[in-house]
């Protein structure tokens, strides 16, 4: 094989399908041979032009990642611990490793955007910058953790830049733990990520928020541990203080992606709680009440994506089969599909039963 196909952005809402050079992998880099690309929802601000990346146009979207190693120079297998034909998740980022944001730790926010899903533009060579594609290439500073045959790819795709999300955002940011009490707005995957977290950490009462429409959604996340569910209205805060006896929550975690929820989600965080903020929204401001912020002392904090710690227990949670994780994949896409699977990510709230969809790279469809 001499060429590689993935579905490249190239204006808002336009997919093509084009063919790239297989790129020569020296003793420091690798490629990979993609299995599944899980589709994310900032996966579907990019392709509606209500992100940065429409900057870096054409692109490869595609940040969740699994696949096999297929070339893998000597210096890289001994760094990564990887052969050729292992099944390996990648992490979205990388960065540049120079910058201060880099040096610091803190890859994931690079100040040159080092990473994959369209923060470099697939004309840059390789090319390979983005899962939407059969290949992928990994450069000496990407970030790879072997997960073995026994992780299906199924249960690979949502480690990564999902469940490790949840860990990261509930536990390490939000520092959830033994007896406390989370609320997570949102029971897309991202909220079942979260509550996988709070569950794991020892959460006593987890309680998870979504629409009329989500039975399904809120069914699913009972299984991941959610003590009880509710659907968003007027009463939504009066609901979670009845079940904290008014105390309200330790963690309050907002991963809607809305514009509206953030409000509510803000004033159900108890005195010296903490309040995260995930999910990006296409909406110019969000309206926060910066009151009631202010007098309880709440922490409130920002999140955005993974780093290796949080991977590393993703891994394990997976690997510890507590948790239906194979059944978070509910759609499966090919290729030439990708208009179809980021339009069906884009309505999932008016579609119950929409968890995670995924792109298959190897199968290009019609």
């Amino acid at each position: 094989m001499t060429a590689t196909t993935s579905a490249v952005l190239v204006a808002p809402e336009t997919f093509e399908l084009r063919d790239f050079p297989i790129p020569s992998i020296g003793e420091n880099d690798g490629l990979l041979r993609m299995e599944l690309s899980g589709i994310c929802g900032s996966d579907v601000l990019h392709w509606g032009g209500h992100s940065a990346v429409g900057r870096n146009l054409p692109a490869i979207l595609g940040h969740e990642i699994v696949g096999r190693i297929e070339q893998v120079g000597q210096n890289s297998a001994k760094r990564w611990g990887v052969a050729v034909g292992d099944r390996v998740i990648v992490e979205a980022s990388f960065g540049c490793g120079l910058c201060d944001l880099c040096l610091r730790g803190s890859y994931q926010m690079c100040a040159q955007g080092q990473g994959y899903g369209g923060r470099i533009s697939a004309g840059v060579t390789p090319h390979l910058w983005g899962a939407y594609g059969q290949h992928l290439y990994l450069p000496s500073r990407a970030r790879l953790h072997r997960v073995g045959d026994a992780i299906p790819p199924e249960v690979g795709v949502v480690i990564g830049a999902v469940l490790a999300n949840g860990v990261r955002w509930v536990q390490t940011i939000g520092g959830a733990g033994i007896g406390d009490t989370v609320v997570v707005f949102g029971p897309g995957p991202q909220g079942l990520a979260a509550v996988i977290a709070a569950h794991a950490a020892g959460a006593e009462r987890i309680v998870i928020v979504g629409l009329s429409g989500d039975r399904a959604r809120l069914g699913f996340a009972r299984d991941c541990g959610a003590t009880h569910t509710l659907s968003f209205d007027e009463h939504t805060l009066e609901a979670i203080a009845d079940l904290t006896g008014g105390r309200l929550a330790h963690v309050v975690i907002d991963v809607t992606g809305s514009a509206t929820s953030p409000a509510v989600a803000a004033e159900a965080v108890r005195p010296l709680g903490t309040f995260v903020m995930a999910g990006s929204t296409a909406a110019a401001s969000v309206k926060l009440p910066w009151n009631e912020l202010v007098r309880k002392e709440v922490r409130a904090h920002g999140v955005n994506s993974h780093d290796q710690p949080a991977v590393r227990a993703a891994i394990a949670l997976a690997a510890s089969r507590r948790y239906p994780l194979e059944r978070m994949v509910t759609h499966r896409f090919s290729l030439g599909s990708a208009r179809d699977a980021l339009s069906l990510v884009r309505d999932a709230a008016s579609s119950d039963g929409v968890i995670k969809a995924v792109i298959d790279p190897l199968d290009q469809g019609d």
